[in-house]
């Protein structure tokens, strides 16, 4: 596992959002409203960029299930979570950016990642060897892979995965990179940021979901505003809210600008860190 060192970075160069407000709404039962947003006006909403972590994994996985192994075996259990991305090109009125691959990873809900020689997420997992799985790891190509979808969507990919589980010293998250890649399958270029749920909405799938409720405590013990990479100032963008049941499962919509200039330029994956916690959290 490579622990990578990221500065914090000084300035904004590309912008995204999510495409939902942060959660403020109560929850009615089992059941979570969201809040949307339009396209237009997110786009116009700077976020940062956040830390890749150290469980970046660059499987190349073209997938839109990602719940189980690609080999279809040990299949994660947790509520179904069906996760869209739309990227915007920022630099030509917000329109659909196409062509472009977006991948996703995070952690399964005991807090472990797949792919990982020794992790320990504490609170009843410890010791977790998952170097023989790729579970909750994928990607897609924007406006070309249909996704959740009979057809492909202009801009957009989608996910099936479930609801992440906590570790130590971070808010519940989603990893998410959009690069640019090369016909032989090189990465060209990178932008990386991280999804969040409200503590709320979290707190409500771990208290009352299966195997999440089977761990102590049952809630996230790093909140959203104690999180080591999420500030305040990300809220808006960040944190997305998200719209289902326990019962039904949830879905959720997160929406990135990015300029055209940056989706073309050439250098390393390890863009800054613009979060205010250390620079190696995951």
């Amino acid at each position: 596992m490579i622990d990578d060192h990221i500065t914090r970075r000084q300035a904004v160069k590309v912008v995204g959002t999510a495409s939902a407000a942060y959660f403020t709404a109560p929850i009615l039962g089992s059941a979570i409203q969201a809040t949307p947003a339009s396209a237009a006006s997110s786009c116009a909403r700077a976020t940062p960029e956040l830390t890749e972590g150290p469980y970046w994994v660059n499987t190349m996985l073209r997938r839109s299930n990602i719940r189980a192994n690609s080999n279809g075996k040990n299949r994660q259990a947790g509520v179904p979570l069906n996760l869209y991305i739309n990227v915007l090109d920022a630099s030509n009125g917000c329109k659909p950016f196409d062509g472009l691959a977006v991948d996703i990873w995070h952690a399964n809900a005991h807090g472990l990642y797949s792919d990982e020689s020794s992790q320990q997420a504490d609170g009843g997992t410890s010791g977790g060897d998952t170097s023989s799985d790729n579970w909750l790891r994928g990607y897609q190509i924007t406006g070309k892979d249909k996704g959740l979808h009979h057809k492909p969507v202009p801009g957009q990919v989608s996910f099936a995965t479930i609801w992440p589980g906590w570790y130590t010293s971070r808010a519940i998250h989603i990893h998410v990179r959009v690069r640019k890649l090369h016909s032989n399958g090189a990465t060209i270029a990178g932008y990386t940021t991280q999804i969040f749920f409200s503590d709320a909405a979290t707190d409500h799938v771990l208290q009352n979901a299966a195997p999440y409720n089977t761990r102590s405590p049952q809630h996230d013990p790093t909140t959203d505003e104690n999180d080591t990479v999420l500030t305040k100032a990300d809220f808006a963008t960040n944190i997305v809210g998200p719209a289902g049941s326990i019962r039904k499962g949830y879905t959720a919509h997160f929406n990135i600008a990015i300029t055209n200039a940056e989706a073309s330029a050439k250098g390393s994956l390890s863009r800054p860190n613009t979060g205010g916690g250390p620079p190696s959290t995951a």
